[in-house]
């Protein structure tokens, strides 16, 4: 018999909460940990475990009430090819429970948006403020560490550069120092803040840049390593003009 197929399968449903929540570890036990049984061993065993608390992580930051047993039953009857609710039904509670996660990640990313913003304008402020930084019209920042010489590129032209991304609290999201290797790409080709930048920088030049979410990944971010709404610093060394 063929197990039946729902236009949105909870295995969509279960890849959506993975991919809208990272895995966390449960912080609290319970007294009847010290009674339960030690991890499995195997792989599969440890798999199994790892999805089951990775859902149940996330599920519940969701603020669902789930009936262990029937989410258990419906499992199981998934894999025997069985149901105990018609297809129609199912693909009605399912939809229903994307949407709801999908509201739920959407007020998330939006507290997240409101509070990098409020954060980054006070970041960029006090760094328009210190000395050696320049502000160009656009609200771009940067503040020059080595000069350097010749002819700036134009923004159809490619650079090759080293360069180290940091967020505002430090966190490094991309380096190509770190890669060993420095970056080839077109001038036009990368975000406005490095295009503006890149155009006023000389061969051998080194700067700093402070960049506004406006001018870097705007209010979507860049998952899962730019928060929505963030400003950006860049430490880019341009080594040569292609």
């Amino acid at each position: 018999m063929n197990k039946p197929h729902h236009h949105v399968s909870l295995i969509a449903v279960i890849l959506a909460v993975l991919a809208a929540t990272p895995a966390c570890a449960q912080e609290e036990a319970n007294a009847a940990d010290d009674e339960a049984p030690p991890l499995a061993e195997t792989w599969d065993e440890k798999a199994s475990y790892a999805l089951g608390l990775n859902i149940g992580s996330n599920l519940e930051a969701d603020d669902l009430t789930l009936d262990l047993e029937l989410l258990l039953r419906g499992f199981n009857d998934g894999l025997e090819g069985a149901e105990a609710l018609d297809s129609e039904e199912v693909d009605t509670v399912l939809h229903e429970l994307s949407a709801k996660m999908q509201a739920h990640a959407d007020r998330e990313r939006q507290a997240a948006l409101l509070e990098n913003t409020a954060r980054s304008a006070a970041f960029l402020a006090a760094k328009a403020a210190e000395d050696g930084v320049v502000k160009t019209d656009s609200g771009l920042l940067y503040r020059e560490i080595r000069a350097g010489t010749g002819d700036s590129p134009t923004a159809d032209q490619a650079v090759t550069v080293h360069y180290r991304g940091t967020l505002i609290d430090g966190t490094e999201f991309d380096s190509s120092y770190e890669r060993g290797q420095p970056a080839t790409f077109p001038v036009g080709g990368v975000i406005s803040g490095w295009t503006e930048a890149l155009q006023l920088m000389k061969p051998g030049a080194m700067w700093k840049l402070f960049i506004p979410a406006d001018l870097g990944y705007g209010k979507n971010g860049s998952p899962p390593t730019i928060p929505p709404g963030a400003a950006l610093i860049f430490d880019v060394e341009l080594l040569e003009v292609n």
